[in-house]
């Protein structure tokens, strides 16, 4: 927990042996620059992270995952609100340069959740012994360029000033499911004026209740995109014990019904307000 993670986890920076080989599996698969949290906690369980991802590996060749991704951002409808003009993000401090990383570390957290809800969807559906379903598949989606940005490292809690840290809180508040930090406000933390706008952007919104259906339906319509390709999961010979199951089961539940769906639902209302 020296990483200032909000759950048990392997950083990046610790990570070794086969841990760290499938973590740079893991970036380059997704294109994205960061293992996202549910990953480096996975990989606290014995057997876990290898299990999980030898699982996927066939349905991230085959592109079935990207393609239910796609699918489920492309299916998620979200209000425009209010932007953050280029004008009022310069008065507020943030360069020119700076806007370019804040929308490059949003894209990035974008994709990451939708892979990630199919994904992790998929594994869930076998642990909890659903059967998959047949469905009418996403259409073939043609992989995105790899998003590469050099991205802050991730401020733990004590190391925010009490100011930006009551902010990333109240942040991680809105829409609910808060028992897990989600990252994405940790990276940011790095431009508290941001967070600061932000927070005024989304917090009304999440106050009027208009963020938890959306959530909801985020949820409800990854779970049936990830059910519907469970069939293909590779079935690893070496398979964890079934306390380490339940453990899993337990660990990617509280990530797909908590910050994942929330922050898929979250992160185009902020996208959408940028000026690029």
């Amino acid at each position: 927990m020296l990483s200032g993670d909000p759950v048990l986890a392997i950083t990046e920076a610790d990570a070794t042996g086969d841990i760290a080989a499938i973590y740079t599996d893991i970036r380059a698969t997704l294109g994205v620059p960061v293992v996202a949290l549910i990953w480096r906690h996975l990989a606290v369980f014995p057997d876990g992270l290898p299990w999980a991802w030898e699982s996927l590996k066939p349905l991230y060749a085959s592109g079935a995952i990207a393609a239910e991704a796609a699918a489920l951002r492309a299916g998620l409808e979200v209000p425009v609100l209010p932007g953050l003009s280029g004008p009022v993000l310069a008065a507020a401090g943030i360069s020119i340069d700076a806007l370019t990383r804040i929308t490059l570390i949003l894209r990035s957290y974008e994709r990451s959740n939708t892979l990630n809800m199919i994904a992790l969807g998929a594994l869930l559906t076998r642990l909890e012994g659903i059967t998959p379903t047949v469905g009418e598949p996403a259409p073939p989606f043609k992989n995105e360029e790899p998003i590469e940005v050099e991205l802050p490292s991730l401020l733990t809690l004590d190391a925010m000033a009490p100011s930006v840290r009551a902010l990333v809180e109240d942040l991680n508040r809105i829409g609910g499911h808060e028992e897990i930090l989600a990252s994405m406000y940790r990276h940011l933390a790095h431009w508290p004026a941001y967070l600061a706008l932000i927070h005024v952007l989304i917090a009304p919104f999440g106050a009027e209740g208009r963020l938890e259906p959306l959530i909801r339906n985020v949820i409800a319509d990854g779970r049936q995109r990830a059910t519907q390709i469970a069939g293909g999961l590779a079935s690893p010979e070496k398979t964890p014990s079934q306390d380490i199951q339940k453990d899993l089961r337990h660990a990617l539940a509280q990530f797909v019904h908590g910050p994942i769906g929330k922050m898929i639902t979250i992160v185009p209302l902020i996208r959408q307000s940028m000026p690029f």
